[in-house]
């Protein structure tokens, strides 16, 4: 009979910063209990963070479901004859409170004490007890900052950790790996032989969102801004089933239905696992696929960006699908996705839940939201190892949320749209004339456009969150904003072409001959300065430069 070991209500196992920036651990309950006086997450990545975030946060809300802000049990649900009202009224009390009720936390929790120890001989926290199909592997592949080359021969692999930690990982660490194994689980091969299914379930369910969360000055105010209770707006949840209070599955492959609650969402065991143990350590764990179900159109979900898939001219619907983050890509890049839906698009749930708490007027109109997007790129095409971690901030206004501020969002995201014109469009034109004369064109080509794109983005980047933050659009005039970023985006354009030419030293009378065509490059500069014209028309007086005289 496997023996209890470390119970995650008591033990401290979950990493947190103080208001002086300390980091420490801390148990389950003490995270919610004190979560005002923690300033955020602290793990190892930001992406563990992120499905740390997703558990608490599962638990906040059975909480807030089934207790009112001084503890009384009051269950949340349509037989009580709840509604929108009573849920953002609770919400305003938990809020207004400051603190999570101490005592509904604990009797919650504590209800399913025996469902949270780490090691137990039937219910383990997060696996299946005896596994006995699956494939083995070491404690190396349970970290999620190690990049494992493809050579089996050698099985290189990259880490922040060191030492004996390749090895043995402490029941602390090991608890923090497994919650991000459940989310962000890289592919894995189903068993032949085992129960269930053979269906591939896919990399785990944060790692194919493109997640996006509220950020705040506290772990108290960061779980309410994201707690999203209502859902789709207006309608309650149904009763809140966190895999804790779950049947254990050990079938693999199983397809369930959409979650109808947030907290079991946040808690979809993707994978079966058994964490190994030895020496008060664990040494390696045992895996096969879980539960899984299809991202398609899954607006139950609301911390993702959504895009709409490319359909065949035979769909008879759009089709939406969630919008992963790119690795090359910018937080500002995402404010047409993150609020704009003109084109019939969909709003993430987080930042629907803004707006309602904009309109009951939580926030003053100079409040500054911002929204964290955090996501990994795995390291090879099948997605069978990890790869980088990406973590950026857009910070904006709350009066963009309300009616007035809504009629700027078309306007800035239009000029989101002329930055990419200038990358994707002005910037590629200009560098496929310039490496036919520079290297004769072929790989020179991506060469010179992956450089004159990155480096405008570097100029543009500070500079549009300076900017978008600075919008107030009940003291701001649109027209005035949208010419101060334009005059700003021009002249940024300008200067990454003119860098590029004075720092490669180019000849300025440099040519190249091509099918009876003659290149030069003041021909090609001029090419691109009409070109932004075009994007930005009217621009070129007001910074007061002319365009090279053609040799």
């Amino acid at each position: 009979m496997q023996e209890k070991e470390f119970n995650l209500l008591g033990e401290p196992w979950i990493k947190v910063s103080t208001m002086l920036m300390e980091q420490k651990e801390v148990s389950l309950l003490d995270a919610l209990l004190h979560a005002h006086e923690y300033a955020d997450l602290s793990g190892e990545m930001p992406t563990q963070d992120a499905a740390l975030l997703r558990v608490l946060l599962a638990a906040a809300q059975t909480v807030f479901y089934r207790y009112d802000e001084n503890g009384k049990k009051d269950e949340i649900s349509i037989e009580n004859d709840s509604d929108e009202d009573t849920v953002t009224e609770r919400w305003r009390n938990y809020w207004d409170r400051g603190k999570f009720p101490e005592k509904a936390v604990e009797q919650c929790l504590g209800a399913y004490y025996e469902r949270f120890w780490l090691f137990h001989p039937e219910t383990p926290f997060y696996q299946v007890s005896d596994l006995q199909y699956g494939t083995d592997y070491g404690v190396e592949c349970l970290i999620g900052n190690i990049k494992e080359s493809n050579n089996k021969a050698t099985k290189h692999h990259f880490s922040m950790a060191e030492g004996e930690r390749l090895e043995r990982l402490s029941y602390a660490e090991a608890s923090r790996w497994l919650i991000f194994l459940q989310a962000y689980g890289v592919n894995i091969k189903a068993d032949k032989n085992a129960q269930g299914t053979k269906l591939p379930v896919g990399i785990g369910r944060l790692g194919q969102l493109g997640f996006v969360m509220v950020n705040s000055d506290s772990l108290f105010r960061i779980l309410m801004l994201n707690l999203c209770p209502l859902k789709n707006v207006s309608d309650i949840w149904k009763s809140p089933k966190p895999v804790w209070e779950q049947a254990v599955h050990t079938e693999q492959g199983r397809e369930i239905a959409p979650p109808d609650n947030l907290p079991e969402l946040y808690t979809i065991q993707s994978r079966r696992v058994m964490l190994k143990r030895k020496d008060g350590a664990v040494i390696g764990f045992r895996a096969i696929g879980g539960d899984f179900y299809s991202v398609e159109d899954d607006f139950n979900e609301p911390m993702t960006l959504w895009k709409e898939r490319k359909a065949d001219k035979k769909a008879e619907r759009k089709v939406y699908i969630p919008k992963v983050h790119r690795s090359a890509g910018h937080a500002w890049e995402e404010f047409p996705t993150l609020i704009y839906t003109e084109n019939g698009g969909h709003v993430p749930g987080v930042v629907q839940w803004m707006d309602i708490l904009n309109r009951e007027k939580i926030f003053i109109p100079d409040t500054l939201l911002t929204f964290r997007m955090i996501g990994t790129v795995y390291g090879d095409q099948m997605k069978y190892t990890y790869g980088d971690c990406i973590d950026d901030t857009l910070m904006l206004s709350a009066g963009l949320l309300s009616d007035l501020g809504k009629e700027w969002i078309g306007s800035i995201s239009n000029e989101v749209g002329k930055c990419q014109m200038v990358a994707t469009g002005a910037l590629k034109h200009f560098s496929s004339g310039m490496s036919k004369i520079l290297c004769g064109g072929g790989n020179g080509k991506s060469n010179t456009e992956a450089t004159l794109v990155r480096s405008y983005y570097c100029l543009i980047d500070n500079a549009f969150r300076e900017w978008l933050a600075g919008i107030h659009p009940a003291e701001s005039s649109r027209e005035e904003k949208m010419a101060e970023w334009e005059r700003k985006s021009y002249y940024y354009a300008r200067q990454t072409v003119e860098d590029f030419v004075t720092m490669r030293n180019i000849n300025i009378y440099a040519h190249k001959e091509e099918e009876g065509r003659t290149f030069t490059v003041p021909q090609i500069i001029n090419a691109y300065f009409r070109e932004l014209r075009q994007i930005y028309p009217g621009m070129t007086e007001e910074v007061g430069r002319e365009e090279m005289p053609v040799q």
